[in-house]
């Protein structure tokens, strides 16, 4: 979540403090699309960009250019690594039409990240699986598999929240 009035974004547990860039700093961090790219009317994608001239400062978060070319596209805050060879970014075509962005063009700009702050968490080994497989104990062969698997694939599986990613910018609704 980004939070303007405290100049912060807030992400698993992690406040990552912002200042406003200089109309000076923005046009020192554009962000160029690599290609020429098409966006499907009504949707959304990721366009790779490349910052025209970086150097300053790492990491930034990408804004929507003022200087728009397009009307109707919408471009997501991200937090980017500017040394990265691709910078990714979310846009969003609004209109009925498809749009075209031009290779070159001026897709997003970017703002300084000043400093990360980065709040540890004690993760414990044995943690990892919950307390299901215990119930798995002295069962049958097709059991023990599954939990042979279980093991051998617990990486794959969340074992708190800050281990998968959150939005709440949208709301669904089960019929």
């Amino acid at each position: 979540m980004v939070d303007l009035e405290k100049n912060e974004i807030q992400t698993g547990g992690e406040e990552i403090p912002l200042f406003s860039a200089s109309a000076e700093d923005s046009k020192l961090c554009s962000v160029l699309a690599k290609e020429k790219t098409i966006i499907p009317a009504r949707s959304e994608c990721l366009i790779q960009g490349i910052p025209e001239a970086s150097g300053k400062f790492r990491y930034a978060v990408t804004d929507f250019p003022s200087q728009v070319s397009q009307k109707g596209i919408l471009v997501a805050a991200t937090l980017v690594d500017l040394k990265k060879e691709a910078i990714p970014v979310r846009v969003l075509n609004l209109d009925h039409k498809p749009k075209t962005i031009d290779k070159g063009a001026v897709i997003a700009t970017c703002e300084p990240v000043v400093d990360i702050v980065a709040r540890p968490q004690e993760f414990s080994e044995s943690l990892r699986l919950p307390s299901i497989l215990e119930n798995l104990e002295g069962l049958n062969e097709e059991r023990t598999a599954v939990k042979e698997l279980l093991q051998e694939f617990q990486n794959l599986f969340s074992t708190s929240d800050s281990d998968v990613g959150r939005c709440n910018m949208t709301q669904h609704r089960i019929n």
